[in-house]
């Protein structure tokens, strides 16, 4: 009964689970060691009871935090947090997608660069590295093969 409970968020959903005990403790101990949980809720109020519950390896983090000024910076500092832990995200979901050709108004990054033309330098060119013994010959322009 309650499964099928459970498939309908109804009143009686939830008078069940104000009714009947959370197995909070039985459903951690089943997360496996070295796992990543990520607690979605505005604030993170079980992170502290997670970490206590979870194994030594594991990491817990929260999006949200309603002690935070700035949300969008703890949120994106935990998506940081998640990259480090060894996830690969797809952090081009974060921005809006380019479309081309860009707007007339769209601002170009070339004004923004200013070379320095005061000094000249020598650049030298890659037959200079070669050692003497190589099998390129500088006087002929090729590789003897």
């Amino acid at each position: 009964m309650q499964a099928e409970q459970a498939k309908n968020f109804s009143s009686s959903y939830l008078v069940n689970n104000l009714v009947n005990p959370v197995r909070f403790y039985d459903a951690v101990q089943k997360i496996p060691p070295k796992a990543i949980i990520i607690e979605i809720a505005p604030h993170g109020l079980m992170r502290a009871l997670l970490k206590r519950s979870l194994h030594a390896e594991s990491d817990c983090l929260s999006l949200m935090s309603r002690k935070e000024s700035d949300n969008l910076h703890y949120f994106l500092s935990n998506i940081g947090q998640l990259y480090t832990l060894g996830l690969r995200l797809d952090l081009k979901k974060l921005y809006p997608p380019i479309e081309y050709p860009v707007g007339t108004g769209t601002p170009m990054l070339s004004p923004g660069i200013k070379w320095d033309h005061s000094k000249e330098w020598v650049v030298p060119s890659w037959e200079e590295f070669l050692p003497e013994s190589s099998i390129y010959s500088t006087t002929i322009g090729k590789w003897m093969i």
